[in-house]
């Protein structure tokens, strides 16, 4: 009985040193995919305010946007949202 309770002792010991080696590189891929997440979400904010200033700038200038210019913008509001909801789904799973 004290042998089997020893060798579960045992296994259990090695699994989790083996899990705890195993989880120190998965945290720095979760921070690296957390980075990156926001570097995306940063660059889609960029690229919603340019098409923003555009379309304003059209509007400024007596022009009057089309459908086409209107789409563009709301096409990079929906990948600015969807850019950022990504990113705080992989950060806030990171912390």
């Amino acid at each position: 009985m004290a042998t089997i309770r020893s060798l579960t002792v045992a296994a259990a010991a090695a699994a989790l040193l083996t899990l705890a080696v195993a989880a120190h590189p998965a945290l720095a891929a979760t921070d690296d995919a957390c980075t990156r997440a926001q570097g995306a979400a940063e660059a889609a904010q960029q690229e919603f305010d340019e098409a923003k200033r555009g379309y304003e700038a059209q509007i400024a200038a007596g022009g009057h946007p089309g459908a086409a210019e209107r789409q563009a913008l709301a096409d990079a509001d929906v990948r600015r949202s969807r850019a950022a909801a990504e990113a705080e789904r992989i950060c806030d799973s990171v912390a």
